[in-house]
């Protein structure tokens, strides 16, 4: 049952030229929030034009602020949403030359809350912020403390594209059944030996890479990297190259854009500093085969990983936090 005082402070904004395609779409948004998740504001683009927005604002699971007048802080969530819009068509871009398909889901996580941007189909976004609570005491992001909110987000970006009679491209990996599939990266009958470079890797460091799972994981300090590991040429992963795209392509394209990731989250921090306050303690670029994710350790440190699967999307962002929990605790 729906929360009354929610449908109390429920406010619905619609851009000056409606369409009556919007109307089920407005119903999707308007269940997402209604449903509870920690979700306050969500806002539906089109090639970065405000569509329509909802929020709860007026409720007190929303973030307190400043901004005395309601109007102006509406306006101030849509326009970083539009910014966030571009940010996501020219990371869309970015990503095209590692070859693993469209960038459908972005999750930026700071100490205080949650915003995702999800494709819908082509040039159709929608955008949502979320509160996490009890995330100061967090060293490092933990994904679980978001979880629900990102899977309500994933579904919904799902039932926008059904709308259209198009398939999920199954967001975050949760769609999969992959419940006791995970296996170790060593083959049946042989060992199998990851590629390094740099620096030596932490004690336990290896043992987060597996084909069900994590495939890359790298360590940055001061903008330089310090170490690399990955099983990208692990037999399991052949189907994942081909004459186009090499796993030596793959390597050196991760390792570059690893390299901009830190000034890349710093720039998406800015972005939504008018609404959300915080740096960037997670950024998840979720594509058609996989995802990249940065966590941030320290100003100066940060991890970067990759799954090639979609499959196993979420798996590989838990153990990639799981890895950064193990660098933060004090020695």
């Amino acid at each position: 049952m729906t929360d009354p005082e929610l449908h109390d402070a429920l406010v619905e904004e619609t851009a000056e030229q409606d369409v009556p395609g919007f109307l089920k779409k407005r119903d999707l948004c308007r269940g997402l929030l209604l449903s509870g998740c920690g979700v306050y504001h969500v806002a539906h683009y089109t090639s970065g034009v405000l569509d329509f927005a909802l929020d709860l604002l007026a409720h007190p699971s929303a973030p307190s602020s400043d901004e005395t007048d309601p109007a102006q802080r509406r306006e101030a969530y849509r326009r970083v949403g539009a910014q966030l819009v571009y940010r996501v068509s020219e990371l869309h871009r970015r990503l095209g030359e590692l070859h693993t398909g469209a960038l459908i889901r972005t999750i930026v996580q700071t100490r205080t809350g949650l915003v995702f941007c999800n494709s819908v189909v082509g040039n159709e976004h929608i955008v949502g912020f979320a509160a996490v609570p009890g995330a100061d005491a967090d060293a490092v992001a933990d994904p679980d403390r978001v979880s629900a909110v990102d899977r309500a987000a994933a579904h919904l970006a799902t039932d926008l594209r059904r709308l259209l009679r198009q398939r999920s491209q199954n967001p975050g990996g949760w769609e999969a059944d992959t419940d006791g599939a995970a296996t170790s990266p060593g083959t049946a009958g042989e060992e199998f030996r990851p590629y390094r470079s740099g620096a030596p890797t932490p004690d336990g460091t290896l043992a987060a890479l597996r084909p069900q799972g994590l495939h890359y994981l790298s360590h940055h300090r001061m903008g330089d990297q310090q170490w690399a590991v990955d099983i990208l040429d692990h037999p399991d992963l052949e189907p994942f190259f081909n004459r186009g795209i090499t796993v030596a392509d793959r390597r050196d394209r991760y390792q570059r854009l690893a390299g901009d990731l830190s000034l890349l989250a710093l720039q998406v921090g800015r972005d939504l500093r008018r609404a959300v306050a915080g740096y960037v303690t997670r950024l998840v670029l979720d594509v058609e085969m996989g995802a990249v994710y940065y966590y941030r350790l320290s100003p100066d440190d940060y991890l970067v990983g990759v799954t090639l699967d979609q499959d196993w999307v979420a798996r590989a962002d838990d153990e990639l936090a799981a890895v950064a929990r193990r660098f933060t605790v004090p020695a």
